[in-house]
């Protein structure tokens, strides 16, 4: 086999789906048949200043880890990824572990006090992986000084970082050039790479045709498990090898990776190519921040491209929730004059019977008992961030762009949000920052339109369709077009926002639940409707 070898971080990189929570024995079956499969390197998580839980792939000590390993002989090498800052050297005892290495993980502007850091786990007699976040975001010079000193620690691999998943062809080829002509000749490169362009495997089999005269190391995870678009999977790219480069990897227990214990994860929590992520890719900038505003659901992929290319450069390549939060508000922050919108709406609802209708799956479910109340108590009605199908709105409040330009038309009488920047004949608008709200769903349409209503002094209204977020999507809405990408885990977070948010409007507005909600106990309709 050509000097091709394959790093699988299956419970490393793929941890970020689920919370690096695989269950202890679903971890040493990854492990064991990730051993099997002949894989040369197996990361099986981060090393973390933390009380060790066995259930998940973050690990306070490479004792941990070694109750993990498979009790047979393997040739595989076992990897631990450290963040560099959050391991001190002297939490660290000297080793002699022949099959076992770490990799370390840093910033551009950790690079410096990272190699030193490496410097002494070498010392310390640990073989190390030196792995520079965002490696394309350096210029020549820095990446050669930073090589330069690499070179005098000789460590196992250097890594090619691909972060943002925006490296192309050429862009490869440029950075394996500069690295390879400056890099010992003794040291193995490593690719990470991100499919937020769909170009993992294509940009791995151009170095394996590039990269003659040392060992190359390949990043994979199986089945591509990884957040936003995921990574190279390991099954297609070990077949590739075994199939062009002599390999001899065991494929089959790398497919009952995928099929005992990938798939459930899969089936909760999809990873994958999106639009959003390519523009992340394209944007050069982390995925997360396409994630949020993905998961916001409140505007279209232009707008999406729009925020993200006015992330700041310095802060592309690592992480930071304030600032994309704020790069979106200020976006729609542009202050207006909402006096004659409140008092249109005061003369509108005030001393009214209103019925607020969201747009969840009891209206559906629970239509005989709404159209009861609606026949008793012939409520005004106010619906949110849709126009329902089998009720008559009197009213409709919306806030989302994605939801108002779904709109098929405006019959009915609109007030919108002023972050929704269009001219609707006809439509009232409401100053979109007035109305948000200090959780992580402060713009939800509920909480903004509850807001309104304490301000022009409205003291009790009436509600359906504000179920609370279920873990199977299809149960969430009462249109399939409103069913969103948010993953599972996001659910519980959302009611638990939700529910306290609630709590703090019902200290001025009285809040009569029409429908059955997971915010309120089942409502009593005898007294609702009497």
């Amino acid at each position: 086999m050509k000097n091709i070898k394959v790093l699988d971080c299956t419970l490393r990189d793929g941890g970020y789906v689920n919370n690096w929570e695989f269950q202890d024995n679903n971890i040493k079956n990854i492990i064991k048949n990730l051993s099997l499969a002949k894989i040369n390197y197996i990361e099986c998580g981060f090393l973390k200043n933390i009380i060790y839980k066995k259930d998940k792939s973050l690990f306070s000590s490479v004792k941990d880890l070694k109750t993990m390993l498979p009790d047979f002989k393997s040739n595989s090498k076992y990897t631990l990824m450290i963040n560099f800052g959050e391991i001190p050297i002297e939490y660290l005892n000297t080793s002699s572990e022949k099959n076992f290495l770490f990799r370390i993980a840093f910033k551009k502007s950790q690079k410096d006090e990272a190699v030193k850091y490496c410097q002494k786990l070498k010392e310390k007699g640990y073989d190390i992986f030196v792995n520079p976040m965002h490696t394309g975001s350096y210029s020549q010079k820095e990446l050669i000084d930073l090589i330069e000193k690499v070179n005098l620690i000789k460590p196992a691999a250097f890594t090619i970082v691909d972060t943002t998943g925006s490296l192309k062809e050429k862009d490869v080829l440029s950075l394996f050039y500069l690295v390879d002509s400056t890099l010992d000749k003794d040291i193995a490169l490593c690719f990470h790479s991100h499919n937020n362009l769909q170009l993992s495997f294509s940009n791995a089999q151009c170095l394996m045709k590039v990269c003659t005269n040392r060992e190359l190391v390949i990043d994979s995870t199986v089945f591509g498990i990884g957040r936003g678009a995921g990574n190279l999977c390991t099954e297609l790219i070990t077949q590739y090898i075994n199939d062009n480069y002599q390999g001899d990897y065991n494929i089959l227990p790398i497919l009952k990776i995928v099929d005992e214990q990938i798939n459930p994860i899969f089936s909760q929590t999809p990873w994958g190519y999106s639009v959003p992520y390519y523009l992340a890719a394209t944007n050069h900038c982390h995925p997360n921040y396409a994630k949020y505003l993905v998961d916001k659901q409140t505007v279209p992929v232009e707008i999406i491209n729009k925020l993200l290319s006015n992330i700041p450069d310095d802060k592309k390549s690592g992480y930071d929730v304030e600032l994309i939060k704020q790069i979106y508000l200020d976006n729609f922050s542009s202050p207006i004059d909402d006096n004659e919108t409140i008092d249109y709406l005061k003369d509108l609802l005030i001393n009214k019977n209103i019925l607020v209708l969201a747009p969840g799956k009891s209206l559906t479910k629970e239509k005989d008992k709404i159209t009861k109340f609606i026949n008793k108590k012939k409520p005004f009605i106010v619906s949110l961030n849709f126009i329902p199908k089998d009720y008559n709105a009197d009213l409709a409040f919306i806030t989302n762009m994605k939801r108002f330009e779904s709109l098929d038309k405006y019959s009915t009488p609109l007030v919108i949000s002023s972050n929704i920047n269009v001219n609707v004949k006809n439509a009232k608008v409401i100053n979109y920052s007035s109305y948000l709200n200090n959780s992580k769903m402060f713009d939800n349409v509920a909480l903004m339109f509850f807001k309104v209503l304490n301000k022009i002094s409205v003291k009790s209204i009436n509600i359906a369709g504000l179920d609370g977020f279920s873990s199977v999507p299809s149960e969430n809405y009462v249109e399939n077009s409103f069913i969103n990408n948010a993953k599972v885990d996001e659910f519980d977070k959302r009611n638990e926002i939700m529910a306290a948010e609630l709590k703090k409007v019902s200290e001025y507005v009285k809040l009569n639940f029409i429908t059955n909600s997971l915010y309120t106990p089942p409502p009593d309709m005898k007294n609702i409707i009497s």
